[in-house]
């Protein structure tokens, strides 16, 4: 009769052990990881406006008299982005509320003063050098966004603006596009 190596149940039990511990810890450390290395870590989104009430101004810009509009500029930080700055792409803004139209001024200096770029637009576009980036946090990988100076956004509408007037956007930066929209108080 020949002699057999035989496992004791106390050893085949501490390799099944083993081997569940092992599977399960794989597991476990997929659904854990993979989530953050599949997703990207800065998307691109729009921080400001989500809602906000914002004043009606009545304002005169190089003769063009504006009745009930709101004007996002350096000093207001009425628009506010956050990602990283990846793209050549640049920044486009959407006004999506029916009657509702976007001007871009720009400050050409001393000797020109303001320059209307778009008149009543639906959309426009920016250079992302037109925003003044500032990190998010201490990796410095993410940027908070704001209009810098020199620019103005004024949106206005044809007609009368209804005080809690809601103008919904949409702010686009390469392949993301985020959502923005502010109420109008023509109260003052």
């Amino acid at each position: 009769m020949s002699k057999r190596n035989r496992m004791s149940s106390e050893t085949k039990f501490r390799i099944k052990l083993s081997i569940f511990l092992v599977v399960t810890a794989a597991v476990l450390l997929t659904l854990v990881v993979y989530p953050i290395i599949s997703s990207n870590p800065n998307p691109f989104e729009v921080t400001s406006p989500k809602g906000q009430v914002v004043l009606a101004e009545n304002l005169n810009l190089m003769g063009v008299n504006y009745t009930d509009a709101v004007v996002m500029t350096s000093k207001n930080n009425l628009l506010v982005l956050k990602g990283n700055d990846v793209s050549d792409e640049p920044v486009k803004i959407s006004v999506l509320t029916p009657g509702w139209c976007i001007d871009l001024w720009t400050w050409e200096g001393a000797s020109k003063g303001w320059m209307m770029k778009y008149n009543c637009s639906r959309e426009i576009e920016l250079s992302t050098y037109a925003f003044r980036k500032s990190p998010a946090h201490e990796a410095k990988d993410v940027f908070y966004w704001y209009l810098d100076s020199g620019r103005a956004i004024i949106f206005h509408k044809n007609g009368p603006v209804e005080n809690g007037e809601l103008v919904n956007m949409t702010v686009s930066y390469g392949e993301y596009t985020g959502d923005a929209y502010f109420r109008v108080s023509t109260d003052s």
